[in-house]
């Protein structure tokens, strides 16, 4: 019985240290990572004598990754977003005002410089062109009758000149008689105060003497009524000089008398140039009922339908031509004096995946948006196939200098970072060491080194979380960039 009392507290010590000693090797298993993530500078013993792995170099066991620092090609680039615009929009319209009576596209169809769109009913402008014609030849007729009343008064006009000089002649041919009666009359005087000629035969004659005088004031009147408007003070109230020439005073006197005629002529000559305009204009407004494409481009929008009425205000049909497009972009206000016409700009559309399209700036908006701060650039390209449609999204790139070997480390590196200034953990004989940095620019990923690095300076890039400085990395980890393998 004694020894039974002795063997169980012995059995119950064996018990309870095996399981002290499988808690505390559970305890390990679970406490060892832990452990060595928090001290990343101690390697397991069993670290130590296994080879080399080149494929892990430049990273440690926690994550830490390193970078060499060297001199790589950098050209400054600026990448923007944009989207493709057309080139050309026209709003196509009608100069009639009228029924639509077809329309020959629909919206994506492409179209010719003058093909036919639609069309506009005619039959009323028709009705219009036949009234304006046949007053165009009433016109016509009124202009010849009135040239033939012109021809006619020019013709009166010498007609008149002749009836002035037989006018003048009979005037003349009085004038002789009656100063030959006058004569007679005074010697018959004397020859009956001599008692030579009795009282009835000198009172004849005194008869005769009369019935001439008379007849010369008539004729003298007669002349002085069909010279009125003949006359040189008519030529002067005209406002006219009288000419020297007997010709050019004829001539001035045929237009003196013949205003009026020469007036209708000229009103019956204007009636034809309004009734011939009228003509023409209904023409032209029946050769514009037939609407056409005035480019090579794509039905954007179909606005109207056939049956609807048109005005000179309404749009049929909005036309693009994107023969050629432009990729337009917005380049903020620092960048702007970076940016010229005639620099290339290279992007890519999601429609096409990561194919790679070229574009020449051609346009560079002068005025600055206030609210973004930006100015508006317009790329241009030629697009055959239609392949790029207005509205796709697109990522670009601006070379805006020449390419330079350049000191540069990951933006990723950096620790701190202002506008020219920056700090790195710098890698020396295995121990972190904070270093400040002076940067430049910032190009894919990478910033430009001016000063605080050298070439071949190896640097943390990533894992900053798990790195500080005085930190010692382990041995076995020999840091080459990953880019350059």
């Amino acid at each position: 019985m004694s020894k039974i009392r002795n063997e169980m507290p012995f059995g119950r010590l064996v018990r309870t240290r095996r399981a002290r000693i499988l808690a505390l090797i559970l305890l390990g298993a679970i406490s060892a990572p832990a452990l060595f993530l928090f001290f990343p500078g101690k390697k397991d013993s069993g670290a130590a004598g296994r080879p080399f792995d080149r494929d892990k170099a430049g990273t440690t066991d926690a994550a830490i990754e390193t970078y060499i620092v060297d001199r790589r090609e950098f050209a400054e680039k600026i990448d923007l977003l944009g989207q493709i615009v057309f080139r050309e929009k026209i709003s196509v319209s009608s100069k009639v005002s009228g029924r639509l009576s077809r329309i020959h596209v629909h919206e994506g169809d492409r179209v010719r410089n003058g093909q036919l769109i639609a069309e506009i009913e005619r039959l009323p402008l028709e009705i219009t062109l036949n009234q304006q014609r046949s007053e165009l030849e009433i016109a016509h007729r009124a202009y010849d009758l009135a040239r033939a009343r012109y021809e006619n008064a020019l013709k009166g006009i010498e007609i008149k000149q002749k009836a002035i000089q037989k006018a003048a002649a009979e005037l003349n041919d009085k004038l002789a008689g009656y100063r030959n009666m006058d004569r007679i009359l005074k010697n018959k005087t004397v020859l009956y105060e001599a008692g030579g000629l009795s009282e009835s035969e000198l009172n004849n004659l005194r008869t005769q003497h009369t019935t001439a005088f008379t007849a010369y004031q008539l004729t003298k009147s007669d002349l002085e009524i069909q010279q009125v408007g003949y006359r040189d003070e008519d030529i002067t109230a005209e406002g006219l000089k009288v000419p020297s020439s007997e010709k050019e005073r004829m001539e001035l006197l045929k237009r003196i008398n013949t205003k009026i005629e020469l007036a209708e002529l000229e009103s019956a000559r204007s009636r034809i140039s309004q009734a011939e305009n009228n003509v023409k204009s209904t023409e032209i407004l029946l050769k514009e009922t037939a609407i056409r494409s005035p480019i090579d481009g794509l039905v954007a929008a179909k606005s109207m339908e056939a049956g609807e009425m048109v005005k000179p205000e309404s749009i049929i049909a909005t036309l693009i031509n994107i023969a050629e497009v432009y990729l337009a972009m917005n380049v903020g206000e620092k960048e702007i004096k970076k940016i010229k016409p005639g620099q290339t700009v290279s992007f890519t559309v999601d429609a096409y995946g990561g194919r790679e399209f070229g574009a020449v700036i051609r346009r560079v908006t002068p005025v600055l948006d206030l609210k973004t701060r930006t100015v508006e650039i317009k790329a241009a390209l030629p697009n055959p196939g239609y392949r790029l449609l207005p509205g796709m999204f697109a990522r670009a790139r601006i070379t805006t200098g020449v390419p330079e070997k350049r000191l540069l480390a990951p933006l990723s590196a950096l620790t701190q970072k202002d506008e020219s200034s920056g700090a790195v953990f710098l890698v020396k004989k295995g121990i972190l060491f904070k270093q400040k940095i002076r940067i430049g620019r910032e190009f894919e990923g990478k910033v430009e080194v001016l000063d605080g690095l050298r070439e071949n300076d190896v640097i943390i890039s990533r894992g900053l979380g798990l790195a500080y400085e005085g930190m010692k990395l382990p041995s076995g980890a020999d840091p080459i960039d990953k880019e350059a393998r």
